[in-house]
């Protein structure tokens, strides 16, 4: 179980390494198109200014978004080392940013993808080993959809806190 665990673990840190690899090409190729006269720089601008307690709090959300897509799609089962990791993941951006008002609420959210990894593995499973069904797979699939949907609705929620809750940024005046 253990070596299982360290190979999904192994796995998904090669799912991560290719993404990263994948976002810094499109970032390198989108850079070359930049001109910093468009309208699209401010919002650049804004991920620049950020402190280092916003850039740690959204590195962690990212990480937990590709854990949390990882665990869905892989159809792995979840145990109690996944759900430690995205729970840690949520907590670190919460204290990162010291905002302790809206961790009770990430960790309700939190539970939720749980649920939501658990419903997608026992749906998976019941198709693979009990009886295979075309509506289940219908189902499963919208299940994905609908997951894939809510984590990234979630992610862009989260980093859209971040970055208006930001101290410096307030400061600062921005011409748009």
């Amino acid at each position: 179980m253990n070596n299982q665990i360290m190979g999904n673990l192994l796995n998904f840190f090669a799912v991560a390494v290719v993404f990263l690899v994948i976002l810094v090409v499109f970032f390198g190729i989108y850079s070359k198109k930049f001109k910093i006269t468009e309208r699209n720089a401010s919002i650049y601008g804004l991920f620049l200014d950020l402190d280092n307690r916003s850039l740690i709090a959204i590195a962690s959300l990212t990480i937990n978004y590709l854990f949390l897509v990882w665990c869905s799609f892989s159809f792995t089962d979840l145990n109690i080392i996944y759900a430690a990791i995205i729970i840690l993941l949520v907590m670190v951006s919460d204290i990162v940013l010291d905002d302790f008002k809206k961790m009770f609420i990430d960790l309700l959210l939190s539970f939720i993808n749980l649920g939501a990894i658990k419903i997608i593995y026992i749906i998976f499973n019941y198709i693979n080993k009990e009886a295979f069904s075309y509506i289940l797979l219908l189902t499963l699939f919208l299940l994905i959809l609908f997951v894939f949907l809510y984590y990234t609705y979630n992610l862009f929620r989260q980093l859209n806190n971040i970055v208006v809750n930001n101290k410096y940024l307030k400061n600062k005046k921005y011409k748009l």
